[in-house]
């Protein structure tokens, strides 16, 4: 408890309890006769866990399904077991506060499912979807989607306008307690990194004080290259607890972030879809209790979860042990795996609970890092006479490549080698279809250079095209700069002589016209994304006098990167867009043009725009005070 609170009794009317799970894979490999159960089988746990405690919600980070449109057997099994343990006759203590047309605008009804008058919940559930059961196809629908409008999930924090993301909170308030809760769902790590760098993503706090803010994402955590991840440091600092899903490593015990002094909870998945290492740490749920300002995290093992170890060994460790630069070297290190592999079988015994539903054959990996090809054995053949004794006899072995090398080999650091191959990482690593149009007129002669479009209006046209997937933003964009640069002649003297002259002053204006068309391209995409603006226009029943105004917006920014990275996935769209429009850029030393060929020069032009400068935000971040983790 935070000072000047230990004395003090707490009623349990003021406490909001919360069960936290994430990355549930309902599905994952459920045609395998052997571990085909195991995804269900956690996740019945979870729920058994948030009604055996009473909790008030429950709130999962997304990834309930292994693939976005589950079988009839995965939506039947997920319905069966929410409508046995979240539906009853149990009275709902929490009070919602907020713009239920705002939060659940993706649902029949447009509220909460526990006031939904053709519902009888329990205990209800809130999630945001993952990268696995990420909305897609005709309509945008995703598995969740269903859930919703049947009732048994609220789906919050789904985001169908990406040029912008503003996150409004649902407000829940139980006694003296108010939650603020924000959901971020899946956005892919470029696309979110570039919404940060531009400022894009704010998030609307309650004008009153006093609440307890807890956000809901699903993103890369670990460092996986520049723009591949979401750095806590671009999350704003009034923020209480973070809750991180899509890591599936658990670290569910709450670290603090050293610089915006909110905490972090990673749940970690409830069943292992990889035979990676961090799978193989306990898997656990948790239980969030609120009070106030304050909180505590209570993990909560799984005890249904099939055993799991993993072990890594690199041969040239145990070279002089085994002999391995003598005699058969392949059947040596065959013997060492078995041996191993009979270790880590009992070791798996130690992670068996006693609940008589957890499986009992356990998942074993073992990563053999070997330096020579005769190291390497065949690992299916080799895993076919345990089978029966493990879950994956054919895949428990798996070889790494390491390359060794001697020490007169080793020559010391060149700095200016290691500069030069800096750069050209950077250079690979500068794949986006955007990065590639706006580099190549940098780096382009002057005969190459555009002379009436930027290659700001270039860059934007491929990037609206590739990330947004705008097939009208060519032709928007062009028109839009050939009616400017038409205006701008038409105001000018032009002839023979002087055309080339007053192209470059349109030139000239390159930011001018680039910040209109950024307004023109703004507009038309608010009147693409305009249903949401209808219904809540259209509602004139809403009851807000006893809703918090949330007025207070806070915008944040991520510090620009440093490097490029992401992935230039479907380029081919912005390449066509390019190849359609290319043959109409012309450069600026071909000579003079006729006065009567002015029209079709600016009718051949092609356009992109840089990305919108970071706007940095001047708000203040208000202090927090949290409860320590030994409170009891």
């Amino acid at each position: 408890m935070s000072e000047g609170t230990e004395n003090c009794t707490i009623d349990p009317e003021d406490v909001i309890k919360i069960l936290v799970a994430s990355d549930i894979h309902l599905g994952y490999n459920e045609k395998d006769i052997i571990r085909g159960e195991d995804s269900f089988i956690a996740f019945e746990e979870v729920l058994q866990h948030a009604l055996e405690n009473d909790v008030d919600a429950v709130i999962l980070g997304g990834d309930l399904f292994h693939i976005a449109n589950p079988s009839t057997n995965t939506l039947n099994r997920c319905t069966r077991l929410l409508k046995t343990y979240m539906l009853g006759d149990k009275s709902i203590k929490l009070e919602f506060l907020s713009d239920q047309n705002e939060n659940f605008l993706a649902s029949l009804n447009n509220t909460v499912n526990y006031e939904d008058p053709n519902m009888n919940i329990a205990i209800p559930v809130f999630s945001i979807h993952g990268n696995h059961d990420d909305p897609s196809g005709f309509g945008q629908i995703s598995s969740l989607d269903l859930l919703n409008t049947n009732g048994y999930v609220n789906y919050f924090g789904k985001w169908t306008d990406l040029t912008k993301i503003s996150i409004n909170p649902i407000l829940l308030k139980k006694g003296e307690t108010k939650l603020a809760l924000y959901g971020l769902s899946y956005i892919s790590d470029p696309r979110l990194a570039r919404l940060f760098n531009e400022a894009k993503v704010v998030l609307e706090k309650p004008e009153t004080s006093g609440w307890f803010n807890i956000m809901v994402l699903h993103q890369n955590r670990a460092d996986r290259g520049p723009k591949n991840y979401l750095p806590e440091k671009c999350l704003p600092g009034f923020l209480d607890l973070v809750i991180w899903g899509h890591e599936h490593d658990c670290r569910i015990v709450p670290e603090e972030n050293p610089t915006k002094k909110f905490y972090v909870s990673q749940p970690g998945s409830t069943v292992a879809t990889s035979l990676a290492e961090g799978e193989a740490i306990d898997k656990c749920c948790g239980i969030i209790s609120i009070y106030k300002s304050q909180f505590r995290l209570d993990p909560i093992p799984l005890q249904t979860v099939r055993p799991f170890i993993f072990e890594s060994v690199n041969l040239a460790h145990v070279s002089d042990e085994l002999q391995l630069d003598e005699g058969d070297v392949q059947q040596k290190v065959q013997a060492f795996a078995a041996e191993k592999v009979e270790a880590m079988i009992e070791r798996a015994k130690g992670k068996l609970t006693g609940n008589l539903r957890q499986p009992k054959l356990p998942l074993i990996r073992l990563r053999l890092e070997v330096t020579e090809v005769d190291q390497q054995f065949n690992a299916i053949r080799f895993g076919q006479q345990y089978s029966g004794r493990v879950a994956n006899p054919q895949d428990m072995i798996t070889f790494k490549r390491r390359v060794t090398r001697s020490k007169d080999e080793i020559k010391p650091l060149d700095r200016e080698a290691l500069n030069e191959a800096y750069q050209n990482q950077r250079e690979t690593a500068a794949k986006r279809a955007e990065e590639v149009v706006e580099r190549y007129f940098k780096e382009a002669n002057e005969d190459k250079q555009l002379e009436i479009l930027s290659s700001k209006s270039m860059t934007e046209l491929t990037r609206r095209m590739v990330d947004y997937g705008d097939d009208d933003a060519a032709e928007n964009i062009i028109k839009f700069c050939e009616k400017q640069a038409m205006l701008f002649l038409e105001k000018c003297t032009v002839n023979e002589d002087n055309i080339d002259e007053a192209l470059a002053n349109f030139h000239a204006k390159e930011q001018e016209v680039h910040n209109e068309m950024l307004k023109m391209l703004d507009s038309r995409s608010h009147k693409r994304s305009d249903p949401s603006e209808r219904l809540l226009d259209e509602d004139d029943n809403d009851d807000s006098e006893n809703k918090p105004n949330i007025s207070s917006v806070t915008t944040f920014a991520a510090p620009t990167a440093t490097t490029r990275g992401g992935r230039g996935s479907r380029g081919g769209r912005g390449s066509r867009a390019a190849n359609n429009s290319s043959s109409a850029s012309r450069g600026r030393g071909r000579g003079k043009t006729a006065s009567s060929s002015s029209t079709s020069k600016i009718d051949s032009f092609l356009t992109s725009t840089a990305k919108p400068e970071c706007r940095k935000s001047g708000r203040k971040v208000s202090k927090v005070i949290y409860l320590s983790d030994d409170d009891d």
